[in-house]
């Protein structure tokens, strides 16, 4: 069954109600047309996805079958009614996230009603979250890319480099091995600055001593990767060596206990009790993983609040970390295929550490 058929059919639609999806990531899962913008329009009879010049001919070839591309060629609110109006459609499913300009542009069509449907939101969730083997296909190429960028990346880095320069590195060294594009501004942070989970590589230069932190990933086929390794430059303390080891615990015994059924709280615990134990809980301060595919941050998480059932199918990451602020920080991410009975780890680099 199509994507756009499984939703109708969750949603239960009647003769006089649409979906209307403008989320960029939405429309590409529903329709297969990756683009910048677009209306795609489902209705219990057809879908369509109105389309500007730029995408028109993309769209022809490369649309799931059911999706109708149409030429947007005028107004997009007009045209959006005009074909609400040939449907005699009355009322319109909005997926969350709409700016407040473009809800008051559709509200100018005055016949039709539209709905902010938390329903709508939390179906397109939880049908993007369980991925079909052909998206786990690609999140695993692109993840064959990021473990080959690493495994080179290694051989590069030298006392002296900067942050921006081992960035710049990996970035080109990922689309060398084929990536599309990279899944977001890839980090790298060295000695004091890797206590910033999400820190932005700057010019501090690289030295012995230091722990480097490279968060990273690619986009193959539209779908994404993410790793994040911390590698040691030279000699280190015995106090990162701790450190280290001690997020590698939590590491192995979280995604040796992921699977479906799970819970996100309970398998964020595994992690964060074995870091709690070694006193370093309050440097702890993120979820364990979150989900993805399209996009990098999806539906579901693995954290302390997350009491529903992770499932079958989802892509997963599992990435603890200890940030001593004005010190150094440590965090080892790798992706994992959640099944019924464990997990299928998609990241092939080595987690034990490394020492350039």
């Amino acid at each position: 069954m199509e994507r756009s058929e499984r939703l109708k059919k969750q949603m239960n639609l009647e003769k006089d109600t649409a979906i209307l999806i403008e989320n960029n990531y939405n429309r590409a899962y529903f329709s297969g047309v990756f683009s910048s913008m677009g209306s795609l329009i489902i209705d219990i009879s057809e879908a369509i996805l109105l389309i500007d010049f730029r995408y028109i001919e993309a769209a022809e070839k490369s649309s799931f079958p059911g999706i109708k591309p149409v030429l947007m060629d005028g107004n997009s609110v007009q045209m959006i009614g005009e074909h609400l109006k040939s449907k005699n459609i009355r009322k319109v499913l909005l997926e969350d996230g709409i700016s407040l300009a473009r809800f008051r542009a559709l509200k100018q069509l005055s016949d039709v009603e539209f709905i902010d449907d938390e329903k709508l939101e939390k179906t397109i969730e939880k049908l993007r979250s369980v991925k079909e083997d052909g998206e786990i296909e690609k999140i695993s190429k692109a993840q064959e890319i990021t473990d080959t960028a690493f495994s080179d990346i290694v051989s590069c880095i030298k006392p002296g480099m900067t942050e921006k320069e081992i960035a710049a590195k990996l970035e080109f060294l990922m689309k060398m091995n084929g990536a599309d594009g990279t899944a977001f501004s890839t980090i790298v942070v060295s000695g004091e600055n890797s206590s910033l989970p999400h820190g932005v590589p700057g010019d501090r230069r690289v030295r012995e001593g230091d722990f480097i932190t490279m968060d990273f990933g690619a986009i193959k086929e539209g779908y994404c990767s993410d790793m994040t390794l911390t590698v040691a430059l030279g000699e280190i303390s015995e106090k990162q060596k701790k450190v280290y080891n001690t997020v590698l615990k939590a590491h192995l015994a979280a995604s040796e206990q992921a699977k479906a059924g799970t819970t996100g709280k309970e398998l964020d615990a595994v992690a964060r009790e074995i870091i709690e134990d070694s006193g370093y809980g309050e440097f702890f301060g993120h979820g364990l993983g979150h989900s993805l595919g399209l996009e990098v941050h999806e539906y579901p998480s693995a954290n302390r609040v997350n009491e529903e059932p992770l499932g079958e199918n989802v892509v997963m990451t599992i990435e603890p970390g200890i940030y001593l602020p004005g010190e150094f920080g440590v965090r080892i991410e790798n992706m994992v295929v959640l099944c019924r009975e464990g997990n299928n780890n998609l990241s092939k680099s080595c987690v034990e550490l490394i020492t350039i």
